[in-house]
């Protein structure tokens, strides 16, 4: 079970690096690099089936093929700019709104205006 989900990661991995543009996947079968695009893995015990973008196919051992994936740094997002808007209001730690203000609130830990606030009495 363990080894189809890294088999379907991989090959959603590769499909989606292969439509990116500045994308490149480099595939080296028992030392010889591929110039074709692979475009899918297919794995059957020890054997992995590569299927190329001019459709052709070839199987080996999975000790003998390599992919490399690699992505040209240059267009990826550097810079994330998040304002994160904080929600109003008293809330419990389980997410329910008590109220506009901890005003007759029972001793604890609640949420006020997004931020901790340990209330005692």
């Amino acid at each position: 079970m363990k080894a189809s989900k890294v088999i379907l990661s991989l090959g959603l991995l590769v499909s989606a690096l292969a439509a990116q543009a500045d994308s490149k996947i480099v595939t080296t079968i028992d030392g010889v690099q591929h110039p074709k695009e692979l475009t899918k893995m297919k794995f059957t015990d020890g054997t992995v089936h590569l299927t190329f973008s001019d459709n052709s196919t070839e199987s080996a051992d999975m000790s003998l093929v390599a992919v490399a994936l690699s992505h040209d740094e240059t267009t990826a997002i550097t810079d994330i700019i998040a304002d994160p808007a904080k929600r109003q209001g008293v809330y419990n730690l389980k997410g329910q709104y008590l109220g506009s203000t901890p005003q007759d609130l029972e001793p604890g830990l609640y949420i006020v205006n997004g931020e901790k606030v340990y209330i005692k009495k």
